[in-house]
């Protein structure tokens, strides 16, 4: 189009074009937003021009500052938005600053909006008429607000002979009522004015100016209570799939709830849905559940269950699910890799590859010190001081046991059947096996956690019953060393981390289950309910205690925001 054109505009056109063609042809090679924003800026020559703006000073200097404030802004959000593979994309990164712009008060109207709702103060009405207005939240303390609109050092206060005099309550009562009759002046046909009355005279009570307009306080109509939907668009879509899913409304009813939702997520907005939740794409119960093609556990071979699965799933089905089978584990606590430090410190010092010094063990912990992650540095030193404390309790310990140490770290596997005939398959791994002096075995479990445990929690310990109830199951038989038919003599907790000062460990024992007693039962009624819900593959979400450190509390239908439909 501009070929045999001459003069500067036909210059210029030709060069935007040129500069236009140029990031073009770098987008399509796979540049990122922010070299083309580069490309598109030092192609043109608004560089040179801010530079000789600000070094000609004034009022030309500040816009340039602030034009080049703006372009640094932008800069920086290009940058922050190449972090995010998904922001790659030109188009996407030009959306998201789109959906970034706020809406602000300006001195000019933006023009008629045509058919919609304006909310705006009741400054801003003045000159203005609409069918309907709604004068919200009149409170007392809010109409009148009696409050001095001044600043620091009152400026307003300056006229043009000298300063003015404060303006009084009653001035300031007077334009409260001018300002109260415009806003409700401004409706031709119907005004609606609400407010809220407390129960409590503290509460928020109507403002005096509610009189003015009704003056017969009997035609003010109470509401109590709640509206039968939240007046919002997710309680109209809500509202709207219930009307159509219900068997006693009349069918012509539901065919207008059903055609209304169809309109709703019809509308969109820039090519995105307006409503999503209209569409029935996007409600539960609406597709076939999904299988996977292999089984969360093998169907022929007996379901394995640990103490860890017992502890999890009793507490929440689904947060295990998430955490253990879909790969939705958050990042290992500080707290659990000192634990394994003094673990496995503990398991040379038994297996005598290690002296049975502090000083020489945490020679050992130096080594690896420094490559833990402390958010403090107080907190490092006081994470050290603790270690070296645990470390001491468990030699005091170790040196007076009586017990003889039959295995660190021991693991064991066996397999019991329960009362409805599924086969369940017991392993895990004990932090050390012992026999007592009656030839019984007691297993030891070693903890490095700040907090103990009351003696009903310790009695109830679901993984020490499990080692017993192991014992008892034959897994821990020797048949090369002569240990067959091995019974247990109870199980224990040594608190070696706890912060109590004192330089012994704390030894919480569990006496030994017989296999008719009630604990024994407990156990298996909890080994039966996992292996069915492992078979079963059926995760619900239940609530309790540890829904205060739960990381999947956005998608728990247990926990999230709405109702939850179940299919």
């Amino acid at each position: 189009f501009l070929d045999g054109l001459e003069g500067l505009e036909v210059e210029r056109a030709r060069a935007l074009a040129g500069l236009l063609a140029e990031a073009r042809a770098a987008m399509d090679a796979g540049a990122g937003a922010e070299d083309l924003l580069w490309t598109l800026w030092t192609g043109t020559s608004w560089p040179e021009r801010l530079r000789r703006s600000v070094e000609a000073g004034g009022g030309a200097a500040r816009r340039a500052h602030r034009d080049l404030d703006s372009i640094c802004a932008l800069f920086d959000v290009a940058v922050r938005a190449g972090e995010h593979r998904e922001h790659l994309r030109v188009a996407p990164f030009l959306e998201s600053l789109v959906q970034q712009e706020i809406p602000a008060d300006t001195l000019a109207d933006k023009g008629a909006r045509g058919a919609a709702v304006r909310l705006l103060t009741a400054h801003r009405s003045k000159g203005l008429e609409w069918r309907l207005v709604v004068v919200a939240h009149v409170q007392d303390g809010g109409w009148p607000d009696l409050r001095r609109r001044t600043t620091l050092l009152q400026a307003d206060r300056i006229g043009h002979d000298g300063v003015v005099p404060a303006v009084t309550p009653r001035e300031l009562l007077a334009e409260e009522r001018r300002l109260f009759y415009v806003a409700c002046t401004r409706a031709r046909e119907r005004l609606v004015v609400t407010a809220v009355k407390s129960p409590d005279d503290e509460g928020e009570q109507p403002s005096r100016f509610l009189e003015e307009v009704v003056p017969d306080l009997d035609q003010i109509r109470h509401v109590v209570g709640r509206p039968e939907r939240p007046l919002s668009m997710t309680g109209l879509v809500a509202e709207l799939r219930r009307t159509a899913a219900d068997p006693t409304v009349s069918s012509t009813l539901r065919e207008a709830a059903a055609r209304r939702l169809a309109r709703l997520a019809g509308e969109t907005v820039r090519k995105r849905p307006l409503v999503p939740a209209a569409d029935p794409a996007n409600w539960w119960g609406t597709r076939s559940a999904s299988r996977s093609v292999r089984p969360i556990r093998d169907a022929d071979q007996p379901v394995p269950v640990s103490a860890s699965i017992l502890e999890s799933i009793g507490a929440c089905p689904a947060r295990w699910f998430l955490e253990r089978e879909a790969g939705g584990v958050a990042r290992t606590h500080q707290s659990a890799n000192l634990g394994q430090i003094v673990h496995a410190l503990a398991e040379r010092v038994a297996q005598q590859s290690a002296p049975a010094d502090p000083d020489a063990l945490m020679a050992e912990v130096d080594r690896v010190w420094d490559r833990l992650d402390f958010r403090t540095p107080w907190s490092k030193q006081r994470e050290y001081a603790r270690v070296r404390a645990a470390i001491e309790r468990f030699l005091s310990w170790h040196a007076a046991n009586p017990r003889r140490l039959l295995a660190t770290e021991a693991r064991f596997s066996t397999v019991v059947a329960m009362d409805d005939g599924e086969q369940v398959k017991i392993n895990g791994y004990a932090d050390r096996v012992e026999l007592d002096g009656d030839g019984r075995v007691v297993v030891v479990d070693l903890k490095t956690g700040r907090g103990g445990m009351t003696g009903p929690q310790v009695r109830a310990h679901l993984q020490l019953a499990l080692y017993q109830y192991a014992v008892d199951a034959g897994a821990l038989d020797r048949p090369d060393d002569g240990l067959v038919a091995l019974r247990s003599g109870g199980a224990e907790l040594v608190q070696l981390g706890l912060e109590d000062g004192s330089p012994t460990a704390a030894v919480q024992p569990q006496d030994a289950h017989a296999d008719d007693c009630e604990e024994r039962a407990a156990l298996r009624a909890h080994i039966a309910h996992a292996a069915r819900l492992l078979r079963e593959e059926q995760f619900p979400a239940v609530s309790g205690e540890h829904c205060r450190q739960c990381g999947f509390m956005p998608l728990c239908p247990a926990k999230s925001p709405g109702s939850v439909v179940e299919q």
